[in-house]
């Protein structure tokens, strides 16, 4: 767009709102970059750039500063580059799921904390059982520790959150070593079988991507490496053990006829399979309770309507059991059908009506339901 010099486009608008425009009208600017792949040419401001990114005032302003006419970025695509710029320029905070990633190796190379910062907060609140594994990966290559440690501590908190995520497409797609740390890690909450079969399909999954490697088990065994050692065999049974890695050839005879005498009681010297158990997760034991002291003399009349009581959780729970109160003095008849509803008013458990007469001050309806939502 062509502006006249004598257009008074500045009037009415803060820095920020200045610099937008000049962005978006490529007003007086003084540097191109050429950007991705097909080279992209995007025109910029050295002076905005360095004044928020130090790798920019080094190379516009520094001791051996940039003199191309045209600056090559071939390893950014234009699109992140533009989220780039406009968040230099504005702050425009425009971060998608499919950008953050390229947006976050840009914010890296260019020092730009505050992006990175915003990268990060964007990843850390899309945690999820479907996404976690991806999430793990971007972590792990930009070498963010701290959030690479509480991906795993999510997958960590119960076996249905393990279970769940070895179960996802993401796991097929983890690298070697997130797998590794995943596997290996003393406080994975997952029977070994539920492992080794996870193993598996992540290694049929790899072997498939490879033109040159059959889903045979040579092959296989081969794709898995040293992964396959972090699977603790002799903590199976021997049924157990024989039924899901008996049938197939990933296990050398050998493997096999040494895990079977470890499982059996046998000293085995030499074994490079790891015998000693996980640690188990102990669970957090909270009662939800209408009445806080059970020693207080506390009634009242429903006459055929509807009893709830609320909460909310933040993660996944085990809904261990529920206990009424009755009456140990007096006879009564209860008819009771329970509903655990989730906030949209779905049902996430029923028991069907069930009429218990006794005389006792508390009787348990229902245990062990397992739900996965905040109630």
């Amino acid at each position: 767009m062509a502006t006249s010099f004598n257009d008074d486009w500045q009037t009415g608008k803060n820095v920020l709102q200045c610099n937008k425009y000049m962005l978006d009208n490529r007003l007086y600017c003084d540097v191109k970059f050429q950007v991705g792949k097909a080279g992209k040419l995007i025109s910029a401001h050295k002076y905005v750039l360095a004044s928020r990114s130090s790798v920019f005032a080094a190379m516009f302003y520094g001791g051996l500063p940039e003199t191309s006419d045209v600056i090559v970025v071939s390893d950014i695509e234009p699109e992140v580059f533009d989220i780039l710029l406009r968040f230099l320029y504005y702050e425009k905070r425009e971060v998608t799921s499919t950008t953050v990633i390229g947006t976050l190796y840009a914010a890296e190379k260019y020092a730009v904390k505050e992006l990175v910062n915003l990268c990060r907060s964007y990843l850390e609140s899309s945690i999820n059982e479907e996404t976690v594994c991806d999430i793990l990966e971007i972590f792990r290559i930009f070498s963010m520790t701290d959030l690479f440690s509480k991906c795993m501590t999510f997958i960590f908190r119960s076996k249905s959150c393990a279970e769940k995520v070895f179960e996802s497409q993401g796991f097929l797609q983890c690298s070697r070593e997130c797998l590794e740390s995943l596997i290996k890690d003393d406080e994975l909450p997952l029977p070994e079988e539920t492992v080794y079969n996870s193993l598996i399909r992540w290694a049929e999954h790899n072997c498939a991507q490879e033109e040159t490697v059959n889903e045979n088990s040579a092959d296989m065994r081969k794709t898995l490496g040293s992964l396959i050692l972090h699977i603790r065999f002799p903590l199976m049974s021997l049924e157990t053990f024989w039924k899901v890695a008996g049938e197939n050839e990933i296990l050398s005879d050998k493997e096999k006829n040494q895990i079977s005498r470890i499982i059996a009681g046998y000293s085995v010297k030499d074994t490079r399979f790891i015998t000693t158990p996980r640690r188990k997760i102990k669970p957090v034991k909270i009662p939800i309770k209408r009445i806080k002291n059970e020693t207080t003399s506390c009634s009242w009349t429903l006459d055929g309507f509807i009893d709830a009581i609320e909460f909310e959780v933040n993660k996944p729970i085990l809904l261990h059991g529920l206990i009424l109160y009755g009456s140990d003095s007096l006879p009564y008849t209860y008819n009771i059908e329970v509903k655990l509803l989730s906030r949209s008013k779905a049902t996430l458990a029923h028991v069907s009506e069930k009429r218990r007469s006794e005389s006792t001050k508390v009787f348990q309806v229902f245990r062990s339901i397992f739900t996965n939502h905040a109630a």
